[in-house]
C-alpha cells in the first residue's frame, strides 16, 4: 500500500501576491532613497572640498540604482529550515517498478 503524502500545512503557505510585491516596492523605494541622498551628500562633500568622501557619496549613487533592481526582483524570502510547499522526494504517483 502506497504511503500518502502528509498534507499541506496553511503555515507553509507563502505571502500574497500583492504582499509580495508590496514588500518588494518597499525595499525599491528605500533603496532609491538612499541613492537620493548619496547624491546630495556627493554635491555637498565635493562644495566643501572632501573630495574623497564625495567620490564614495557618488559612487553609492551610482551603483545603488543597480542594487535596487537585483533586491527587488529578487525572489520571495523563506527562513532557512521552512518546509517547502514542493518537496523532490515527496512522489505523487508510485513508480513503475514499485508494487502496490
Amino acid at each position: 500500500m502506497a504511503s500518502t503524502p502528509p498534507p499541506v500545512l496553511v503555515t507553509t503557505a507563502g505571502k500574497s501576491a500583492r504582499e509580495e510585491r508590496r514588500e518588494r516596492e518597499r525595499r525599491y523605494l528605500l533603496t532609491m532613497g538612499l541613492r537620493v541622498v548619496c547624491f546630495i551628500a556627493a554635491i555637498v562633500l565635493f562644495a566643501a572640498g572632501l573630495r574623497f568622501a564625495g567620490a564614495i557619496a557618488a559612487a553609492g549613487s551610482l551603483i545603488l540604482p543597480w542594487v535596487a533592481v537585483v533586491v527587488a526582483n529578487a525572489g520571495p524570502r523563506r527562513p532557512p529550515g521552512q518546509p517547502t510547499l514542493y518537496d523532490r522526494n515527496v512522489r505523487e504517483l508510485p513508480r513503475g517498478d514499485e508494487k502496490r
